[in-house]
């Protein structure tokens, strides 16, 4: 098998440091014997998800796991997962697994420590609807998390996403692409969600065959990707990445993106952000010539004249979970306004 390397950097965002929140993102990574792994997940910033910081940290931990037993109990995989119904079939029975897994995961944590006055008392007030249902006992969502991984082995690679975030892959011809549609209920503030009751049913995959193995896949979370105006300025960001990487080797190029994460929150974002990958090095300096022309004919991707005081940060107050935002959008609706009260 062509020497594989993971890597995984998580920063805590500009705008959880000034509200004095914990970081809410997790990342994970590992290299096997016969394949590489790594994922990012993203928990909910509002204040009404109690312990999405833990939901986050679970869900790569069960795409960890649920990704090992997969690929050791698939035999004849490459011939199996050529037919695109079979694959399907065993990618939704991946995906499913995971999910019960991070519900086994969360009932345990909660079971073993019930929710607390202290935690409850964080919610604002215009969201009591959400202690009520902490209070019932209804604890799931406040573990809610997006979550994207993917793994690599000599002859396949494949992956799946809920919610935002971005995987971008970069290929033995230097292209840059992103290989998962996007979620149209992904939007603003609003997220699909490992905590919605058809989250099992909310996947989006990937799969790349031996022909067209990447050079390196890049995962993120929406931190990221928000701190860039468009796709293409975000395509710019990985591209250096991926040449810094090539420059410098592993260690050193996986150190000095952990230490521009934290510039890049306070320029961009201010949300946590995430980025782990899977790089065959043979294969990225390979390609490296095309991935430097087309760096170097890209708009810039970091302005230094910004200055981080002027910078207003996304309100993360609102609820994220669609679900959650449909029903508050529901409930608006079904509110009489002035005038209606008053022709009653």
């Amino acid at each position: 098998m062509e020497r594989l390397s993971s890597f995984a950097q998580t920063s805590i965002g500009a705008s959880h440091l000034s509200h004095e929140l914990i970081c809410q993102d997790s990342s994970l990574c590992g290299d096997f014997e016969k394949y590489s792994f790594a994922a990012a997940a993203d928990g909910h910033g509002s204040l009404c998800y109690l312990r999405t910081d833990r939901g986050s940290r679970f869900a790569v931990e069960c795409a960890a796991e649920c990704v090992k037993e997969f690929l050791e109990g698939l035999e004849d995989a490459d011939e199996i997962l050529k037919d695109e119904r079979q694959r399907e079939q065993l990618f939704n029975q991946l995906w499913r697994s995971i999910i019960a897994r991070w519900h086994d995961s969360t009932e345990k944590d909660y079971l073993e420590n019930p929710f607390t006055e202290e935690e409850l008392d964080r919610i604002p007030e215009n969201f009591a609807g959400y202690r009520a249902r902490y209070e019932a006992g209804e604890y799931i969502g406040a573990y809610g998390t997006t979550l994207v991984f993917a793994a690599v082995t000599e002859n396949y690679a494949f992956g799946a996403q809920i919610g935002d975030g971005k995987c971008v892959i970069i290929d033995g011809d230097s292209n840059v692409y992103a290989p998962i549609p996007e979620d149209p209920r992904c939007y603003d503030n609003v997220t699909t969600s490992m905590c919605q009751d058809d989250a099992a049913l909310s996947a989006r995959f990937f799969y790349l065959p031996k022909g067209l193995m990447p050079a390196a896949v890049f995962l993120c979370t929406d931190g990221v990707e928000n701190s860039y105006w468009n796709e293409e300025q975000l395509f710019g960001f990985f591209r250096g990445l991926a040449l810094t990487l090539v420059e410098n080797g592993m260690e050193e190029g996986v150190r000095q993106l952990s230490e521009f994460l934290p510039a890049m929150t306070r320029k961009g974002s201010g949300d946590d952000v995430s980025c782990s990958g899977i790089i065959n090095m043979r294969r990225l300096c390979a390609c490296s010539d095309g991935i430097r022309e087309d760096l170097a004919a890209a708009v810039p991707v970091v302005d230094e004249s910004i200055n981080d005081e002027d910078i207003v940060y996304v309100d993360e107050s609102q609820p994220q979970v669609v679900t959650d935002a449909a029903a508050d959008n529901a409930e608006a609706a079904e509110e009489p306004t002035d005038e209606s009260a008053n022709e009653q």
